[in-house]
C-alpha cells in the first residue's frame, strides 16, 4: 500500500491560510463581518492522515477537520463571538482530560471531546492556547 503512494503522489494536508479559507464553507460564515485572511488559527491534533485546527475571526471560533483518507477539508462546528466573549473577557468553559499517553480530549462550552495531540502542546497547555486564539481575535 505505502509504494502505490509513492507512485500515485500522496495528497497533502492544507496549510493555516488555506484552513483559514475553508471556514467560508460555513453555513454560518458571514462575509459582511469576516475575512479569513485576518482570522488566527491553532492547529490543535495531528496524525498521518488527519489535522484537526481551530480557526478564530473577530466573530466566531471555527473546528476544521482537514482528513487525507476521506480527501475532504471541513467545518465540523463554530460558535458564535456572544458564546465565547462577556463582560470583556473570555468565558466559554475550556477544559481538557487523558485520552492516551498522545492525545487527549478538548471540551470549549457544549463542544467536548475533540482530539488534541500533546505533542503540540509540549511547551504550553492547549486551554491557554485556545483561550489566547480567542482573546487574540475577539477581545478590543
Amino acid at each position: 500500500m505505502e509504494i502505490r503512494k509513492f507512485l500515485l503522489g500522496q495528497q497533502e494536508f492544507l496549510q493555516a491560510g488555506q484552513i483559514a479559507e475553508a471556514i467560508r464553507q460555513s453555513r454560518n460564515f458571514d462575509s459582511t463581518k469576516e475575512d479569513p485572511t485576518l482570522a488566527a488559527t491553532l492547529l490543535i491534533f495531528q496524525t498521518s492522515y488527519q489535522q484537526t485546527w481551530l480557526v478564530a475571526t473577530r466573530e466566531r471560533l471555527y473546528c476544521v477537520l482537514d482528513d487525507l483518507k476521506k480527501s475532504f477539508t471541513r467545518v465540523q462546528w463554530s460558535m458564535a463571538r456572544d458564546g465565547l466573549i462577556s463582560n470583556g473577557q473570555v468565558s466559554v468553559s475550556i477544559a481538557t482530560r487523558d485520552k492516551t499517553d498522545r492525545s487527549g480530549l478538548l471540551d470549549i462550552g457544549e463542544h467536548k471531546g475533540w482530539l488534541f495531540s500533546k505533542k503540540l502542546f509540549a511547551d504550553t497547555n492547549i486551554e491557554s492556547a485556545t483561550r489566547g486564539l480567542i482573546s487574540q481575535q475577539m477581545l478590543p
